[in-house]
């Protein structure tokens, strides 16, 4: 048994008890996660054309711009945990408004207060991990919340396309359901644990002045970056599945090709961002966002669903590899004090690339047909790429670099099997 779990923490990090809560948490609410795999489907249903559908999604990422500072903010002032759980239950009320929406005003509300809200979850339970996990497990810590969560929406992405035909309104209700439960689990379980008076390593920046998020030019960098990474990752939002469906594919069809990516996340992502924490940070990086730029590129040449399938086994390494690394990379260049803040800005770059994901890339495959689009997302990708591996010495200066990182948490006194606070 010493063996196995000696395997497992390594495999895991080892984090503590309250990342397991929030852990659970967020597989639990992810098996019933209908509202962005299929709002394109539900608003087709309603009437509206694709271009209409990519601007409605797009205020996903509106809510998402709004509401990142002040949840940034808060996370830091008021706390994780009163955060996470206004979060959850707002984005319970949201989806619930969408189901019962009757108006495309109404439509585009909810929408916009689901993106807000989730933006707030994201800034409160990102920083919540930095303040419990070391630095040596974070990448491993972060990519098991992922791994647990696309876990949940592999299942609920199967059992949406199936149960279509009941309704996208009820399961919209059942996703409220179980964001409320996930809610009440948070209060029950997740104990806060914002630093009060957390110390300041030697060579780190202040906390106010130079050290504000606004005033790091790597880590602005690391954002601008970013959104080379995100506009083509969500095309699988509204262009996807519209471009599926002009080939005759429905929601079942979708609803398969789209839950590979969540079975490869449950597959692989332990043991990926196992091996990304040992590796340099920039490198991964660039590798996740080249892999995303030649998966959506390959779309051009797919008619069938295997063919579909395939490329997105492609782009969905890209993302497991690249999402937990840079969820770490911006713990890394956080000072303590202002996580929530970090998170938040980083936040906020992730929704300026859901805003004009779903916008431009509908808009581009109806003006220039889907292969412009695919090949826009292919020199995307390779751009951003490129971008990263610059930036990698600034990185690494930062100690955001595998070794880097295991010499910290060594002076420190703290690693995969140290003290932690929190748990």
């Amino acid at each position: 048994m010493s063996g196995l779990r000696l395997r497992l923490d390594r495999l895991t990090g080892a984090p503590p008890a309250t990342f397991w809560w929030l852990w659970g948490g967020s597989f639990v609410s992810a098996l019933a996660t209908f509202v962005l795999p299929f709002l394109t489907l539900y608003l087709g249903s309603l009437g509206y054309g694709v271009e209409a559908a990519g601007r409605v999604g797009a205020l996903y990422g509106v809510g998402m711009l709004a509401a990142s500072p002040l949840a940034g903010s808060l996370a830091d002032r008021l706390g994780r945990r009163p955060t996470m759980m206004g979060a959850l239950t707002a984005t319970a009320i949201a989806t619930s408004l969408l189901a019962a929406a009757a108006s495309p005003l109404a439509v585009a509300g909810a929408v916009l207060l689901v993106g807000a809200s989730a933006a707030a979850y994201r800034s409160a339970s990102q920083a919540l991990i930095a303040d419990v996990v070391p630095p040596g497990g974070r990448t491993r810590a972060y990519g098991m919340l992922r791994w647990g969560n696309n876990l949940g929406l592999a299942v609920s992405s199967v059992l949406g396309g199936a149960l279509a035909a009941w309704g996208y309104r009820k399961l919209f209700l059942v996703d409220a359901g179980t964001t409320l439960a996930f809610a009440l689990l948070v209060g029950a379980r997740v104990p806060e644990t914002r630093p009060a008076h957390p110390p300041r390593r030697a060579g780190e920046p202040a906390p106010s002045g130079g050290g504000t998020p606004l005033r790091d030019g790597a880590f602005l960098a690391l954002v601008a970056l970013q959104l080379g990474f995100i506009l083509p990752l969500w095309q699988f939002q509204v262009a996807l599945p519209a471009a599926m469906a002009a080939q005759g594919h429905g929601p079942a069809v979708f609803g398969r090709v789209l839950a590979v990516n969540g079975v490869l996340i449950t597959l692989l992502q332990p043991s990926l961002a196992a091996w990304a924490a040992q590796r340099d940070a920039a490198r991964v990086l660039a590798s996740g966002a080249l892999l995303v730029g030649l998966g959506y590129g390959a779309y051009a040449l797919c008619h069938r669903a295997p063919a579909f399938a395939l490329a997105t086994g492609v782009w969905s390494l890209g993302e497991i590899v690249f999402m937990p690394t840079v969820a770490a990379t911006v713990a890394s260049l956080s000072p303590e004090p202002l996580r929530g803040r970090y998170q938040g800005v980083w936040t906020l770059a992730i929704g300026l690339g859901v805003v004009a994901s779903p916008a431009a890339g509908p808009a581009l495959m109806a003006r220039r047909g889907p292969p412009a689009l695919w090949g826009a997302c292919l020199l995307t990708g390779l751009a951003a790429a490129a971008g990263l591996l610059a930036l990698g010495p600034a990185l690494r200066r930062r100690g955001c670099g595998a070794a880097a990182g295991a010499a910290r948490a060594r002076a420190g006194g703290v690693g995969p099997a140290g003290p932690r606070p929190g748990g």
